[in-house]
């Protein structure tokens, strides 16, 4: 089977294939859909835009990408953190404590993810090449049901849900990093001490919302 040019990116980090779709990832996040073009994107990857659409074959390919690469990686990150805890008899306590920080620093090391991804809520209903469809409810369907199976307690698929939505919008917010929040919370969330600070914040919370007697904290 041929492999998509996602794969070939992702075989060969240093390619020109792959310079482009970081390229796209910046563009994308600072503009959104609708404000990047193709020409910037090839600009900033280096390239001309004839070899952009060679690699690429459109802006919506590209876009469709990026997203695809950005959840593909979080279900491996959170893959690998949760599978030794999914036989066990952990409560879910502990494993909030063992899965959020590794996903709150990807956030972190990673600041056009969550640009992105709020950018994604908003230009929603404008954008349509499938990522909500084909990228983004497989991937929460995966988290929401690793989520059931953790801890002695399990909980309803809409339940997890709930509750995977409620934790992404809190970690989201805080990745946004405005110079307001750093006004406030005295320092970057991705500098440390401020880091360890909000990240110790965000996991207490999550644990706590994950206490509450249906999962949800009502």
């Amino acid at each position: 089977m041929a492999k998509t040019a996602l794969e070939t990116a992702r075989e060969a980090p240093g390619s020109t294939k792959a310079r482009i779709l970081t390229a796209a990832e910046q563009v994308f996040a600072a503009k959104g859909f609708e404000g990047a073009s193709t020409r910037e994107i090839a600009a900033r990857a280096g390239v001309n835009i004839s070899s952009l659409h060679y690699h690429w074959e459109s802006k919506e390919t590209l876009y469709y990408a990026v997203f695809r690469n950005i959840f593909d990686r979080l279900v491996d990150l959170l893959g690998n953190t949760l599978t030794p805890l999914l036989a066990g008899q952990q409560d879910h306590e502990e494993a909030i404590r063992v899965a959020m920080p590794p996903l709150f620093d990807f956030f972190a090391d990673n600041p056009n993810v969550p640009k992105l991804l709020l950018r994604r809520v908003v230009e929603n209903e404008d954008v349509d090449v499938g990522v909500e469809q084909d990228v983004l409810l497989p991937a929460w369907k995966t988290f929401t049901e690793w989520l059931g199976r953790v801890g002695r307690q399990r909980l309803p698929e809409s339940e997890s849900r709930l509750f995977m939505l409620t934790v992404y919008a809190v970690v989201m917010v805080y990745m946004l990093d405005s110079r307001s929040y750093q006004t406030l919370l005295g320092g970057s969330v991705r500098v440390e001490p401020t880091r360890s600070a909000v990240r110790e914040h965000v996991v207490r919370v999550v644990q706590r919302l994950l206490a509450a007697p249906d999962g949800t904290g009502r």
